[in-house]
């Protein structure tokens, strides 16, 4: 970095993107259905395709239950089980006010990027591969890999996405133990595939701690109308699981469904809370194609949400505040000083269905943080794509953005097209300077 500016810096960033879950991705549910007698079984309907029984009616239907390998609700031990993939291709271009960028910084700023991206501006977005499975009724285990999509059938494994093992005897009482997603914030309690924006908000993402190995339980249906969790888990983010040698992150949650009090189709607010023993953390890179990110710098995390649905229209809200961290972690093996601000941010997520399968999508988030000075980190442009703008603010005291898309479903969230433009401003701080 050969320059500081603090000029305010506005860009404009227009993103196409793809993304197709390959593989059948099934709900699983938990329950506590009777045990079938043996004799039922002999007229039991099962299907899968080690049957040769494909469901559904449409060729849609037939192409993604061709991944379920085999399902019987009568069986007493296996219910199901099927094979899960993943694969979004995303297209980004844009510019700022100091020229062009694009995903082609992108690839050279990591070596696990190298992985994932293809030519100069497309990029896959998130390619996994995995089993879900039900036994016993009450049993679940499933789990992905990231698949490394520029090494070939050879070197198809990356690291381990999630793996883990749910005890679920009713709606209100499930147990998870295993590598899985942290789902800090509303935007991160929806999945990659179902999300309407391409990519999540700004602080959402900042404040994520990550894959992480632990144990979680978590329900639904309290007294009708309230839902909870609490997760414990390594706050190492690991190729493979945790070593439980780095701290904890400590996940809270309470939410209330006030759907039919409103009359809304679903509405449901949510409190959550998130403490971090080891802010800062980051391990070490093991292998040049998993980059341990960082653990968030934060020493507690506070999040506000709301999500409601009303026919076409939806609304997702997230109002979030990370108590920033002051001191020395472990990073990569060495001790690095530390010294993040206190963030605050909302991002507003307005949908609307002008028609079956074409819906329309706005985003407003802003976010803020303390002074940046030498030293000191405060909010950080996301990884895709923004970054990557020639001479960008890095690392400054206030952004904002807006957000216009357009989506086209042509089988629900397993496959569809998504297109957008944002516009977006960070204020303060530190740029990169232009390279010659």
């Amino acid at each position: 970095m050969d320059g500081i500016k603090t000029a305010n810096k506005m860009k404009s960033i227009q993103h196409a993107f793809i993304a197709g879950s390959l593989i059948s991705c099934h709900a699983v549910y938990a329950g506590s259905e009777p045990i079938l007698e043996p004799q039922v079984l002999a007229t039991s309907s099962a299907t899968g395709l080690l049957l040769g029984k494909f469901t559904g009616d449409t060729a849609y239907d037939k192409i993604w239950s061709a991944f379920t390998l085999y399902k019987d609700e009568s069986n007493p031990i296996l219910q199901e089980f099927s094979l899960q993939g993943r694969l979004q291709i995303q297209y980004a271009a844009g510019d700022s006010e100091d020229g062009h960028f694009g995903i082609e910084n992108f690839k050279n700023s990591t070596p696990a990027n190298r992985q994932t991206v293809w030519g100069d501006r497309f990029e896959a977005r998130g390619s996994r591969i995995g089993i879900k499975s039900r036994w016993y009724q009450n049993w679940k285990v499933e789990g992905q890999i990231d698949a490394n999509t520029n090494e070939g059938a050879s070197n198809i494994y990356r690291d381990i996405y999630d793996f883990y093992v749910t005890y679920a005897p009713s709606d209100a009482f499930n147990v998870t133990v295993g590598k899985t997603k942290v789902k800090f914030s509303r935007e991160q309690e929806i999945s990659s595939r179902d999300i309407v924006t391409l990519e999540r908000s700004l602080l959402s993402n900042q404040l994520y701690p990550g894959e992480l190995t632990g144990i979680m339980t978590n329900g639904k249906g309290i007294y009708e109308y309230w839902s909870y969790e609490l997760g414990v888990y390594g706050s190492d983010r690991a190729k493979a699981f945790s070593e439980f040698n780095q701290g904890a992150v400590i996940l809270r949650k309470i939410g209330y469904d006030y759907s039919s009090q409103s009359g809304l189709d679903s509405a449901i607010a949510s409190f959550q809370y998130m403490h971090n023993t080891e802010p800062g953390y980051r391990g070490e890179n093991v292998e040049p194609e998993f980059y341990a990110s960082t653990s968030p710098a934060f020493t507690d995390s506070i999040a506000l949400t709301n999500d409601i649905t009303q026919g076409r229209f939806g609304l997702t809200t997230d109002i979030l505040y990370g108590f920033g961290f002051e001191g020395t972690a472990e990073q990569a093996g060495n001790l690095s000083d530390v010294n993040q601000s206190d963030v605050f941010g909302i991002s507003i997520i307005p949908t609307y269905f002008v028609a079956d399968g074409f819906q329309l999508v706005g985003r407003v988030q802003w976010a803020m943080g303390g002074d940046v000075g030498p030293g000191t980190t405060n909010l950080g442009l996301p990884n895709h794509y923004e970054k990557w703008a020639p001479n960008v603010i890095q690392n400054g005291d206030s952004y904002t953005s807006f957000y216009l898309g357009v989506n086209f479903y042509f089988y629900g969230n397993k496959l569809k097209i998504m297109n957008g433009i944002e516009y977006s401003m960070m204020d303060g701080g530190l740029a990169n300077a232009k390279k010659g």
